[in-house]
């Protein structure tokens, strides 16, 4: 992108989540932030979600990142909520990125999420990966392809990755939405929300990647619990439909 259409890009708010990251994984990621982000206005925000030790912040950053943390382990969707509170209370701040620590999402993409924001169709976007058996576990697969599939009958609406949470948020939709989850399953509630608002939801490809990192992910127990928010939800919209009838 030429450097002289940074004047009318929005000033970008990144946040990322983080529960014990690797350091080294860390490091590499604000490298690589500060590279493809040369031309932009941005911050950002690493949110502490209670490790043992504690996250500190590498060297090389700058001083456009800041670090809050969280006591104890919240989950990843109160590191999100946090975050999201913490850019939405600074005015300037247009549009929000998030992604994780663990090198899964590579900043490199982001470019791609702003050109789409651009183009006035989306104010939510999501990054969608290969299912591909080669890579991505198989686990990952059918808990994958069952909650998108879920996701998209609810909200009428093609929704091709309901787990990846590398993302771009208005912050005009994001003040628009009410979110309860504190564990991952916020970035699911997000989707159904912003999809219930007739808010149409964007999509760029990504690299699958894993390296190895834990998950918090726990297959049987989490398709349970994300069963359980989907009829929490759908019990609200209910009493939200009646009160107004």
């Amino acid at each position: 992108m030429k450097k002289q259409t940074a004047k009318i890009l929005p000033q970008i708010g990144i946040l990322i989540p983080a529960f014990e990251p690797n350091s080294a994984h860390l490091a590499e990621l604000f490298t690589r932030l500060q590279s493809v982000m040369v031309q932009f206005d941005y911050r950002v925000l690493v949110v502490d979600d209670g490790s043992q030790p504690p996250i500190v912040l590498p060297e090389n950053i700058g001083d456009r990142a800041k670090l809050i943390r969280h006591a104890h382990n919240r989950g990843k969707g109160a590191a999100l909520k946090s975050g999201f509170r913490f850019f939405l209370n600074r005015k300037n701040i247009d549009v929000i990125i998030t992604l994780d620590a663990d090198l899964q999402h590579p900043p490199e993409k982001i470019p791609d999420f702003l050109r789409l924001h651009q183009s006035g169709k989306y104010r939510l976007i999501g990054g969608y990966r290969s299912r591909s058996p080669r890579q991505m576990p198989f686990h990952r697969i059918l808990s994958n392809t069952l909650t998108s599939l879920i996701i998209s009958l609810l909200i009428n609406q093609p929704v091709r990755d309901s787990q990846c949470g590398f993302r771009l948020i208005d912050t005009n939709l994001l003040r628009k939405l009410h979110l309860r989850e504190e564990r991952f399953h916020l970035e699911s509630e997000l989707f159904v929300r912003a999809g219930w608002k007739k808010f149409k939801i964007g999509f760029v490809p990504i690299s699958t990647i894993y390296n190895n990192e834990k998950s918090s992910i726990k297959n049987v127990s989490d398709t349970l619990n994300f069963i359980t928010m989907i009829f929490k939800l759908l019990r609200e919209r209910a009493a939200t439909l009646c009160f107004l009838l």
